[in-house]
């Protein structure tokens, strides 16, 4: 039986793969705005972009069809940011932001009521909250039709990309959603996000979908640098740094 000498032992610490990619999904749900009941199987429009793409949306079945809208009163533009703070620098390979856009005239005298397009904006802050650099910026059409009587439309917006980025630890990803609307005219609209919808219509049982943010993250290992990126000989790793009785292997062709 062959021994070793416990010195001549060279070492490569890994990275469990099957713990290094994960799937974070943010709701949009948590946001302490008023609700706007409604009746989804009254709905006058609904649209979705890119309906046939698929994704792993936070999903239950459901026939609940008293529903609601996020919103910021009667008449006013929607606008929020949400921020996350990541335990470690990670990098996010694919997002996809998904929601359910809703406008609803509860009371109409005169003109065109609508949300237009959907503007998002993603940022790194520091610590402090002041921006360091913008990520990307998106702008959505809803395709909507113009509200000239009572009812609720609603259009489902996806948002995604698949070009890496990264946030670095202590730092933020700020998320900003911003409505662009026609409100002309008199009347009583509440406009916003619906923490919860469906995409379909009527008031059968049917798949029920949470508004959120889908992230596939990478740690950035930035944490652990020493160890996995070969810069500390007492750590004893293959390569670099590591002597091998009496032969510095970081030196060898």
């Amino acid at each position: 039986m062959a021994k070793y000498n416990s010195l001549d032992t060279l070492t490569k610490p890994v990275y469990d793969i099957s713990s290094y990619g994960e799937d974070l999904f943010l709701p949009l749900t948590t946001d302490t705005l008023a609700l706007q009941a409604f009746t989804w199987s009254a709905t006058n429009e609904l649209l979705q972009e890119h309906s046939t793409d698929l994704e792993a949306y936070s999903r239950l079945v459901s026939d609940i069809d008293t529903l609601g809208i996020l919103n910021e009163g009667d008449g006013n533009r929607f606008s929020r940011t949400y921020d996350f703070l990541t335990d470690m620098s990670a990098w996010a390979y694919k997002f996809n932001l998904t929601f359910a856009v809703a406008l609803s005239v509860t009371a109409y005298t005169s003109g065109a009521h609508s949300v237009d397009s959907v503007t998002v904006n993603f940022y790194e802050l520091l610590p402090d909250k002041t921006q360091l650099r913008q990520i990307t910026t998106m702008q959505h059409d809803t395709e909507m039709s113009n509200l000239g009587a009572t009812g609720t439309n609603v259009a489902i917006m996806h948002f995604e990309g698949n070009n890496p980025f990264k946030i670095t630890q202590g730092n933020y990803l700020r998320c900003e959603i911003i409505f662009n609307s026609t409100d002309s005219g008199t009347a009583t609209s509440f406009e916003g996000i619906m923490p919860y919808f469906y995409c379909q219509t009527g008031s059968l049982a049917k798949t029920m979908i949470e508004s959120g943010l889908e992230m596939h993250l990478h740690p950035a290992l930035d944490h652990a640098f020493p160890v996995f990126r070969d810069q500390s000989i007492q750590e004893g790793l293959d390569y670099d740094g590591v002597s091998k009785s009496g032969f510095d292997r970081s030196h060898s062709a």
